[in-house]
């Protein structure tokens, strides 16, 4: 065998161990690639099922729609990376497929202590982020991301407005009028908005708007009040300075 042919033979096999370890890494790499596509639509499932399981007293037919067919997106998207449906993933298709015909009574009062308003806030937010983003990739329409989205937005404002209502109410049962206009004017402010108001929370607008006007009458009475004390008190204590020089 000639010198030539050794070095060619010498550079096939260069080329083929490098194409080889090549294909190894590529491999290795859309590995890595899929289990990270596999994680980001199970965190994502999870995270709609959080969403849709914690709002949904308070959400509309369409919205949970929306959260269904989201789940039902990613699920199909972990078929197509051929990963088998764990418990988990069974149990967000049961929900997607009971959410398709939601029906909210609108009953259910929304939570008034800060730290469980302020964790359906978040949700919130979440769910207007996901929104967002799926109206941007186009796969939601935008008539509907503006439905959801206007949606999201009121409650956001019920759920401050109940917390600040709450407090107020507390406040006028403590006789702490100072507190209870401080809330009721944050209740008012939290509901100012440029867009028009449903109906519902133009009436609770007018209802707080009614319950401060009530509490700055009690505050200046209770300012009237004070004075005159004083003044009895002042014309108490010259009363006894007088007596105690006379007699």
């Amino acid at each position: 065998m000639s010198t030539l042919t050794l070095v060619i033979l010498a550079v096939v096999t260069a080329i083929a161990a490098v194409g080889a370890l090549w294909f190894l890494r590529w491999q290795e790499q859309k590995k890595l690639e899929r289990a990270r596509l596999a994680v980001a639509h199970s965190d994502t499932i999870g995270e709609i099922v959080l969403i849709g399981e914690t709002l949904q007293a308070w959400m509309s037919g369409p919205c949970m729609l929306y959260l269904a067919s989201q789940i039902q997106h990613h699920l199909m998207k972990l078929g197509e990376l051929r990963i088998a449906p764990d418990p988990r993933a069974n149990r967000a298709a049961e929900l997607a497929a009971v959410w398709q015909n939601h029906r909210t009574s609108g009953q259910t009062p929304l939570p008034a202590q800060p730290k469980q308003a302020q964790d359906m806030r978040t949700l919130l937010q979440r769910l207007i982020e996901h929104v967002k983003k799926d109206y941007q990739s186009h796969q939601l329409p935008a008539d509907q991301a503006r439905v959801i989205l206007s949606e999201a937005k009121f409650l956001n404002i019920r759920l401050a407005v109940t917390v600040f209502q709450s407090k107020a109410t507390a406040a006028i049962h403590l006789s702490n009028t100072s507190q209870a206009i401080h809330y009721l004017r944050k209740a008012l402010a939290a509901l100012k908005t440029p867009d028009p108001l449903p109906d519902e929370l133009t009436r609770l607008s007018e209802r707080l708007n009614e319950q401060l006007q009530e509490q700055l009458q009690v505050s200046q009475q209770n300012r009237g009040g004070t004075r005159l004390e004083e003044g009895t008190e002042l014309l108490a204590a010259e009363e006894d300075a007088w007596k105690k020089k006379t007699f």
